[in-house]
């Protein structure tokens, strides 16, 4: 795994076709199965692609050994919390322990930090992946802001001050209610 921040004024890291693809992939597995399924994956990938690219934060890759980009995780830390998402690029990534891999490291460095109370694993998006969370000791929230504290500066990595993100409170209202 290799921790990118995504600086402002500069390309975010994962502004490739590698990723890019891998969010696609992702989209059009959860939505596929027929045509309007896999037109509403590429919809939705782009839109999330767009958005991951837009935001502050940090991305954590995994490649395979060939050097493919097998996964991503795209980190934003705001206010008292952090959330996370993810992108596989196949089922086989999906089924590789990625997941557990980066939710530990992410709660696990939430802990250290003195002003972080909450971790945000984002979307579930479909009842077998609400059921893994919750399997694993995460609860099922619809009302997030009434449980995590979104108020505050963007952190553009742990390296980086706190900043002030316009476009981020944008794209975030957007994502925070899926």
């Amino acid at each position: 795994m290799t921790v990118k921040p995504i600086r402002p004024n500069e390309p975010a890291p994962h502004s490739s076709l590698a990723h890019f693809r891998c969010v696609v992939d992702h989209e059009v597995r959860i939505y596929g199965g027929s045509a309007q399924g896999f037109f509403d994956g590429i919809q939705e990938a782009i839109g999330r692609y767009m958005g991951t690219t837009r935001m502050t934060g940090t991305i954590r890759e995994y490649r395979n050994e060939e050097g493919r980009v097998i996964a991503f995780a795209h980190e934003v830390r705001k206010g008292r919390t952090i959330r996370g998402q993810w992108f596989y690029s196949t089922s086989a990534a999906a089924k590789s322990y990625v997941w557990f891999h980066s939710v530990y490291d992410l709660v696990e460095r939430a802990i250290e930090y003195d002003d972080v109370d909450v971790v945000d694993l984002g979307p579930s998006g479909s009842d077998a992946f609400s059921e893994l969370k919750s399997r694993y000791g995460f609860k099922s929230v619809e009302d997030w802001p009434a449980v995590a504290d979104y108020l505050g500066d963007c952190w553009y990595s742990d390296d980086m001050k706190p900043t002030k993100g316009e476009l981020f409170d944008e794209i975030f209202s957007r994502f925070k209610g899926k």
